[in-house]
């Protein structure tokens, strides 16, 4: 499949596009982290974005990876998008995907050890500023009704670093379960971002 069915297969899922240029900034504003294009790629997206850090006056600091396409799609590392810092600024989470919105997977950059460790299926939206949670993700699922007719829906889900489900967000549990996310943090008097 070419790179670009790819990216329109998967936008339906995505809330932003995966070929855009997605940006988070370091909690202490020192720095920025974005998904830029690196070029066409191949056919898998392999070469096509490259996810690179910058300092808080713009200069490029160092390009942290390039995307390269794996068939399991916890080491899939194509279709970067939402990139996030952790609370203490250590880590650059992010999600990647392929054709199918189901084969979304947050992934961890261990920016002192230039490591990454798959964390869990989904797409990374937040990070836990305030509350019990703080430092936790915020990740929607791409999931399949198990009823006669069939479906899908798009829940979100509190889960810890580690990539373990707490709860899941209530409301959430539909096509645009994204929607649930603000009310519910408003009702809970948290933040995220």
């Amino acid at each position: 499949m070419r790179w670009s069915a790819v990216v329109a297969c998967s936008a339906l899922f995505l809330s932003s596009a995966v070929n855009g240029q997605d940006s988070a900034k370091s909690p202490d504003g020192g720095y920025s982290v974005s998904v830029v294009p690196n070029g066409e790629g191949d056919e898998n997206g392999s070469g096509a974005q490259a996810i690179v850090l910058y300092g808080a006056r713009g200069g490029v600091q160092r390009r942290l990876l390039v995307s390269r396409w794996n068939g399991d799609y916890s080491r899939n590392l194509a279709g970067l998008s939402r990139p996030l810092f952790s609370l203490d600024g250590g880590y650059v989470y992010f999600s990647s995907t392929d054709a199918s919105p189901n084969s979304a997977y947050v992934h961890r950059f261990d920016l002192k050890r230039n490591a990454i460790k798959a964390v869990c299926p989904g797409l990374a939206l937040r990070v836990m500023r305030t509350g019990p949670y703080r430092g936790y993700l915020i990740v929607q699922t791409h999931r399949y009704w198990d009823r006669p007719e069939g479906g899908s829906y798009n829940p979100v889900f509190l889960t810890h670093p580690s990539g373990r489900k707490i709860m899941m967000v209530p409301g959430s549990d539909n096509d645009e379960g994204e929607l649930a996310v603000d009310p519910w943090l408003a009702k809970m008097n948290w933040r995220a971002w």
